[in-house]
């Protein structure tokens, strides 16, 4: 789903929770990469305040743990 134009339209009462693709990025992408695509999010996404970031379903259980430390720091930052 497209977060930025969903924001517009998602009354504030609602979450909005994701969306980082859990395969694409999570499981196939390298730790740099999912750091960007982290970043990206709460860049286009810092001005929502009912906004969760999190990944778009279940994460793969063969998802690298680089990668998932990767989303974690980015998130933090």
């Amino acid at each position: 789903m497209n977060f930025k134009k969903l924001k517009k339209i998602i009354p504030k009462e609602i979450a909005l929770i994701g969306n980082l693709d859990p395969v694409k990025i999570f499981l196939q992408s390298t730790p740099n990469e999912v750091a960007e695509s982290t970043r990206s999010l709460k860049e286009s996404m810092k001005d929502t305040k009912n906004f969760i970031l999190s990944s778009g379903c279940d994460i793969p259980i063969s998802t690298p743990l680089e990668n998932i430390e990767a989303f974690m720091k980015a998130a933090r930052e």
